[in-house]
């Protein structure tokens, strides 16, 4: 269904996205890069939380105003025939909407009387994004009437990418929720043994493998000032090395 060239761009855009390593970025890119192989006049890349609501500051809207885009959060999501979907999909999928409830039904539905057609966006495909049978992410496209309903090799193309999209989308919920699980162990853990905010800066940075050399550049002070910190760190939590401090520092964590 697809040529030589089209699947060497789908390649390529694929090895693109893996590179990125946040959520925004990821919103931004696929919107963006899709474009060129599925045409559509708006869109947006929601991301949800555990109670399937959005997560606006982490989801991307292209082509909507941002009253539009708040009159979509605070009203419309709840009546969007997308949710029709939520209770009986437990992997990801792609779909078009007018494969989701017949054109006549549709076309009487609130949401596509008060904002589909309001906003010339009658026609709508996507991915419902879904892992460990939890909705974490829609992935939409919607077009005017002149651009006409998406096709059969456009939703085909769709379902290439959807297990990659799923799997980039987890791998970076991951990662966020690590860091953040670990920012506030870093606090619990400088709260316990009574760091400075520089000596807790310090330990972030020796977790994450930096040399004091790195820590010196990092933080823009002096490489003796840095040798300083990492003396009263020593001091303050009892142990006389790089290993040990992070052995306690990954100790209190699973204590926790």
């Amino acid at each position: 269904m697809l040529q030589e060239f089209e699947w060497n761009t789908l390649n390529n855009i694929l090895i693109e996205l893996y590179t990125i390593k946040n959520i925004n970025s990821l919103s931004f890119k696929i919107m963006k890069i899709l474009k060129m192989l599925i045409p559509y006049s708006k869109g947006y890349f929601i991301i949800l939380d555990d109670n399937k609501n959005i997560i606006k500051e982490n989801s991307y809207f292209i082509g909507f105003s941002e009253n539009v885009i708040d009159k979509y959060i605070n009203t419309y999501y709840e009546k969007d025939y997308i949710k029709y979907l939520y209770d009986f999909s437990f992997e990801t999928n792609a779909y078009k909407d007018t494969n989701i409830l017949e054109n006549n039904i549709r076309k009487n539905t609130d949401f596509y009387i008060n904002f589909l057609k309001p906003e010339n966006i009658i026609y709508g495909c996507g991915i419902m994004i879904i892992r460990d049978n939890k909705i974490i992410g829609i992935l939409n496209f919607f077009r005017n009437e002149n651009l006409g309903d998406f096709t059969e090799k456009e939703i085909y193309i769709l379902n290439i990418l959807k297990k990659h999209i799923e799997n980039m989308l987890y791998n970076i919920i991951k990662i966020n929720q690590i860091l953040i699980n670990t920012d506030k162990s870093i606090d619990e853990f400088s709260n316990k043994f009574g760091l400075t905010s520089r000596e807790k800066d310090i330990l972030k940075l020796i977790k994450n493998g930096y040399s004091n050399e790195k820590i010196s550049n990092e933080l823009s002070i002096s490489l003796s000032t840095v040798k300083k910190h990492i003396y009263n760190l020593y001091n303050k939590t009892f142990v006389s090395s790089r290993s040990q401090l992070i052995s306690l520092f990954m100790n209190e964590i699973e204590l926790k």
